[in-house]
């Protein structure tokens, strides 16, 4: 199916890829080009598409969008599109498109579109070890890093003890070499207060025992021609050979894949998870992979889907778990599942710069969970000793920018790179995080009632003031407008506010409506509470 829109006067568009962001909103002199049917990005995708002036775009299994001249050009080749107009303004719009198809209410799960993730994400920091283990996690480093983060002043929160546990992917069981006494880990980790969650993906070393295993069963993911280069003879009847399990390429190497629309490879899977969640006390799950990208049109699997629904089909196994965490989701919105920005780099325009306007569309896209990625950014490298790109000024304006988001996300041990005074900035935007927890809670239950984002558009909140393209600053519910530092070397900063009476950070009252100058030292994120 295609449908053709053209944009109207002063109009613009914002969706469906969080980690486009930059691209957002669209509007008449915009050329934009993305296909979330077989997974052109790498974050949270909703097949959908929202206007400033209340008109609704929506393709349930995706679609191949590509925008150009002030014509959104949108077609699928799996399903119909929608095309709903007449809900006055952005808020109107997503309210419709939340209620008619944003809430997921098809899943088995359904029933938990009330829930919220855990409070534990919400109300204080979270901790990765990726950053300061990389691959060498071992129960000494694990608890090293723990005990870091205590005796650092930071308070115990959730732990994901990120890839590199266990010996092979597939093998979801703790490396006897890496972890001796697991079970001991995480008794002294809850003790400590901390929650635990393991990482995991869908991919399985190949000639490992598992995938011989879920080979034999027909538990993989098949490629459906597995001999390409084969010729075919002149007057010998060909036989199709047997679909073989696929290879694929993904940023560690290359792996088979899980079949997650065949039941027994589902219930393969959470019997692992389980064992870890009875035997050792795990929490939960960072469920990272699942892109559609890693899934073809011509796959042979248990059932037919397409590579959007593959990821789709990975984000609901994550229901099973309270404490979960993704980066790829599609069609998910309304479910209690956290979903963390795309791996940012430590710069200002991709890094920094990025973390606002991806999570704008995030939120309007119906994920409301939202965390950003860990806090400096997600490339070890940058943090190694000697590095010459890291920047004491870019981890205090990633940390100040995450301080009222939904979550924070530490990865980094920022008291390994910072001075006192300094690694007191980021102990002040944790305890800013903390004080402002009970409304970000608050905020996400009444998401999960009605759908509202706890991250708003400014055009969302204040839909006739001119906001529509305003992506460097956003609202935390109706009352809080939040503007982070993402440019080096300010101390200070331009905020065109609302109409009303607006309280700084610092104490000072500001009349809205117009354009205001404030200071913004390093340990100061510049926020405004409407009065």
């Amino acid at each position: 199916m295609n449908m053709k829109i053209q944009m109207l006067p002063g109009e613009v568009w914002y969706g469906p890829s969080t980690h486009h962001g930059a691209a957002n909103p669209h509007d008449a002199s915009s050329v934009y080009r993305v296909n979330i049917e077989t997974g052109a990005s790498c974050n949270q995708d909703n097949p959908l598409l929202l206007s400033s002036l209340g008109r609704i775009v929506w393709a349930p299994k995706g679609f191949d969008l590509n925008i150009k001249d002030g014509v959104i050009d949108v077609s699928s080749k799996f399903g119909d599109i929608e095309f709903l107009e007449g809900y006055k303004n952005l808020r109107g719009a997503y309210r419709e498109a939340y209620r008619r198809f944003l809430t997921a209410s098809d899943v088995p799960a359904s029933d938990r579109l009330g829930e919220i993730p855990p409070e534990e994400f919400f109300r204080i920091p979270q901790y990765n070890t990726w950053i300061e283990l990389i691959y060498d996690q071992t129960q000494e480093n694990v608890l090293r890093y723990a005990h870091g983060i205590v005796d650092n002043g930071m308070p115990a929160g959730i732990l994901m003890i990120d890839d590199g546990w266990n010996d092979y992917y597939g093998a979801f069981r703790f490396s006897k070499e890496k972890f001796p006494d697991p079970a001991a880990m995480c008794r002294e980790l809850h003790d400590m207060g901390f929650k635990i969650m393991m990482w995991i993906c869908p991919f399985i070393s190949p000639d490992s025992p598992e995938f011989r295993y879920l080979s034999e069963r027909g538990m993989l993911i098949c490629d459906d021609n597995p001999n390409p280069g084969a010729i075919e003879e002149v007057g010998v009847p060909t036989v199709k050979p047997k679909a073989k399990p696929a290879v694929r390429e993904w940023w560690n190497g290359w792996s088979g894949v899980l079949d997650m629309t065949n039941p027994d490879a589902v219930a393969w899977l959470e019997e692992r998870l389980n064992l870890l969640i009875e035997n050792y006390g795990v929490d939960g799950f960072k469920l990272d992979a699942g892109d559609a990208i890693y899934y073809h049109e011509g796959d042979v699997t248990n059932s037919s889907v397409t590579p959007a629904e593959h990821a789709r089909l990975w984000n609901l196994f994550g229901l099973k778990f309270k404490y979960n965490e993704f980066r790829a989701c599609f069609g998910c919105a309304g479910l209690p599942l956290v979903q963390r920005l795309h791996d940012k780099a430590h710069d200002w325009e991709t890094g920094v710069g990025a973390l606002v306007p991806d999570t704008l569309v995030q939120s309007l896209m119906g994920y409301a969970y939202t965390c950003p990625d860990m806090i400096g950014g997600g490339s070890f490298v940058d943090f190694l000793p000697g590095s010459t790109t890291f920047d004491e000024e870019l981890l205090l304006r990633s940390c100040a920018a995450s301080a009222l988001m939904p979550m924070m996300q530490f990865s980094l041990a920022p008291w390994r790179v910072l001075d006192a005074e300094k690694y007191e900035m980021i102990l002040g935007f944790a305890r800013l995080h903390e004080s402002f927890a009970d409304t970000i809670v608050d905020l996400a239950k009444k998401s999960a009632a009605a759908g509202d984002p706890i991250v708003r558009h400014l055009a969302y909140v204040f839909p006739d003031e001119g906001f529509e393209r305003v992506t460097d600053c956003f609202m935390l519910g109706d009352d809080v407008l939040v503007a982070p530092v993402y440019k080096k070397g300010e101390t200070t900063r331009t905020v065109r506010l609302p109409e009303g009476k607006w309280r700084y950070a610092t104490g000072k009252v500001y009349e809205g409506g117009n354009s205001v100058v404030v200071e913004a030292p390093l340990n100061i994120l510049p926020y405004f509470v409407r009065t």
